[in-house]
């Protein structure tokens, strides 16, 4: 059986872990479950939980001590907690030691296993985009929120009850107002939505058209559900909220967790935000080399083939011209390897400027560049590559400072091949353009030679 991830339960009442883990087992969670906190740092350690569920009875220290301890675990920053806590009091010590999440009571198990899908997607990374900065809160650097209600002056409560513990700047929206703004790129770090609105669950449909939206969708959300409509809690998580809180923010306890809760989700969300950030860059550092910008040859090795296979299907013409810097090793011994770096991304600028945008470049090794030119034939490939050689050598490079010379003349050599119809891959295709390129080499460097089968097509 594939499992959907791994929890760890801490209870000291053997009753509740039982029924807890047989819940999440019958789920498909891998499930482990301990009765103390010591016990439960240790499994933390060795089992690496992507959860771990508290509940409200422990006799070796409390559920905040623990937060705040599996929080100190290598790891622990990231780890998503869920806490079952039912006193006010201490919910807010939870939500003050770390706590992601609360739960009011484990046998709504429809709620539970919404929460843990919740915080199972946080815990996801994808490269998706993150909530733009708007133009509403242009002139102030606080965590942005909007809060959407049934009628102007619940909000105006909601903000009056929370703008002394929070320091936020807050909007106040309808629907309409929230969607706008979303379209323009105005989004918040986070929406506070209620559940109904004119409708029955239309704020509910809010939060799933802005949760579809690029620039909206990775923004934090908590819906705001009246007593009577806490069966929706499981629905509101799994449309993407990642809290819901109750409408009662009238006395200063409720409030005070609505806050930290609030706190909580930007953290979150701010979190994801830097993950994201994270994941792309190492991304664009495996596509990428880092000297030049240019494409590496890792990422332009596949993306030649496919467009070889491509072209085979569709019978399209695409062309690569393969370019040498020529005397390079000259320019690093004599010049040192500033003045080589500085030759290096100077060309690769001057190469990119000139190529049409459909074209792909890259640096390939040392010295040596690629460019594919999709739907391209003989003739027009010749052309880009006598602009791509003129670009080169026209104008002199700046070196930096201390260097032997103030500037230096660079030159390029160039071998194209077209793909035909007797070419098995890609691979035979560079092959051509490498040969060529080794023949202008050998024929005085600075000038461009075409593979025979290209001159023969």
């Amino acid at each position: 059986m594939n499992m959907a991830g791994r929890i760890l339960i801490v209870d000291s009442v053997p009753t509740n872990r039982i029924t807890t883990k047989v819940r999440l087992t019958s789920a498909c969670y891998d499930v482990t479950a301990v009765g103390s906190g010591a016990e439960a740092l240790r499994q933390a350690r060795l089992t690496q939980p992507q959860i771990v569920l508290i509940g409200t009875a422990l006799h070796d220290m409390t559920p905040p001590a623990l937060c705040a301890a599996l929080r100190d675990l290598p790891g622990g920053t990231d780890l998503p907690i869920l806490v079952h806590a039912l006193e006010v009091g201490a919910r807010i010590a939870a939500l003050k030691a770390g706590a992601s999440a609360l739960i009011d009571a484990l046998g709504d198990e429809l709620t539970l296993l919404a929460r843990i899908r919740g915080l199972m997607r946080a815990d996801e990374l994808e490269p998706s985009g993150m909530a733009e900065a708007q133009a509403g809160f242009m002139h102030d650097d606080r965590p942005r929120a909007v809060f959407v209600a049934d009628q102007p002056a619940t909000a105006l409560g909601w903000r009056h009850a929370l703008q002394t513990r929070l320091d936020f700047s807050i909007l106040i929206r309808d629907p309409e107002g929230a969607l706008a703004d979303a379209a323009r790129g105005r989004v918040p770090d986070l929406y506070l939505i209620a559940a109904d609105i004119q409708q029955s669950g239309d704020g509910l449909r809010l939060l799933s058209e802005l949760r579809s939206r690029p620039l909206s969708r990775d923004a934090g959300f908590i819906i705001v559900l009246r007593p009577e409509r806490s069966e929706m809690t499981s629905v509101a998580l799994d449309l993407g909220a990642g809290d819901v809180l109750p409408t009662e923010f009238g006395n200063a306890a409720t409030a005070t967790e609505a806050a930290f809760r609030l706190e909580t989700q930007l953290s979150r969300k701010r979190e994801a935000d830097r993950r994201k950030q994270e994941t792309r860059r190492n991304v664009a550092f495996a596509m990428t080399d880092p000297l030049t910008g240019l494409y590496n040859r890792r990422y332009a090795m596949p993306r030649l083939a496919a467009l070889f296979d491509a072209s085979r299907n569709n019978g399209e013409a695409v062309a690569v011209i393969v370019m040498d810097l020529d005397r390079f090793k000259q320019v690093n011994d004599v010049h040192g390897h500033a003045a080589g770096d500085a030759v290096l991304t100077t060309i690769a600028t001057r190469l990119a400027e000139t190529l049409p945008p459909e074209a792909l470049l890259a640096r390939i090794g040392g010295e040596e560049f690629l460019a594919v030119l999709p739907g391209l034939v003989a003739r027009d490939a010749r052309a880009i590559a006598e602009e791509l050689r003129e670009c080169v050598m026209e104008t002199p490079v700046p070196l930096p400072a201390g260097c032997s010379a103030d500037t230096l003349s660079v030159t390029i050599s160039a071998g194209i091949a077209l793909a035909d119809d007797h070419m098995a891959d890609a691979d035979i295709l560079i092959a051509h353009a490498d040969r060529a390129l080794l023949t202008a080499k050998s024929s005085g460097r600075n000038r461009i030679v075409m593979a025979s089968s290209a001159i023969a097509a």
